[in-house]
């Protein structure tokens, strides 16, 4: 009967090999996983972006109609006009895109803000029916907006928490940033008008 016997060396590298191991499926499992929380975070805002685009195609109908019945503040268009730019110039599920958007909430709270000040603009049926389909959408993006922020959360901590936290840093993962909602957003604006001619318009939140 022959005795198998280990070195010292054998035994030393049988543990190396086995730490070895041990890293390379680390490695591989903590980046599938960034991968995975990528990618839901990519769908989410996709998701998101496809309720802007519903909501971009309804914008410059709602600008024409309030331009046409008041003399409203010229920036508050000009700053809805840059937003939108901002936001079709930046590549689709970035981070600038989502920052574009969160400007886009801010600009489009002011318009609605400022319509308050034009109560004419409760005789236009035009506007009335762009405010419902407005409303509908903004509904639809608080929905999106929830899902998507919560896919950004478990991404982040991931990146953030030790020490996956290496591993993200060895592949270049990097944070999203969340969708936030403006002071004047955290309810789908809504604009309410009263019949009575001597009453002014009012905007609820």
């Amino acid at each position: 009967m022959v005795q198998k016997t280990f070195s010292t060396g054998k035994i030393i590298g049988l543990v190396v090999l086995g730490v070895v191991i041990i890293g390379v499926f680390f490695v591989m499992g903590t980046y599938n996983s960034l991968i995975s929380l990528n990618e839901n975070a990519k769908t989410a805002q996709a998701g998101i972006e496809a309720q802007y685009q519903r909501r971009f195609d309804l914008i410059p109908n709602l600008v024409n109609t309030a331009k046409g019945i008041g003399d409203l503040e010229q920036t508050v268009f000009e700053n809805l006009a840059n937003a939108r730019a901002r936001y079709s110039g930046a590549a689709a599920g970035s981070n600038e895109r989502v920052s574009a958007m969160n400007q886009f909430n801010s600009d489009l709270s002011r318009l609605l803000v400022v319509v308050e000040n034009y109560p004419q603009l409760k005789s236009s049926e035009n506007f009335l029916k762009l405010q419902d389909q407005l409303e509908g959408t903004e509904n639809r993006i608080s929905t999106s907006r929830i899902a998507y922020n919560d896919a950004v959360n478990t991404l982040n901590k991931k990146i953030q928490y030790f020490p996956s936290n290496i591993i993200a840093k060895m592949f270049n993962f990097s944070e999203r940033i969340r969708f936030e909602a403006t002071p004047q957003a955290q309810v789908a604006p809504k604009v309410e008008f009263n019949f009575d001619n001597s009453a002014p318009a009012s905007v609820t939140k």
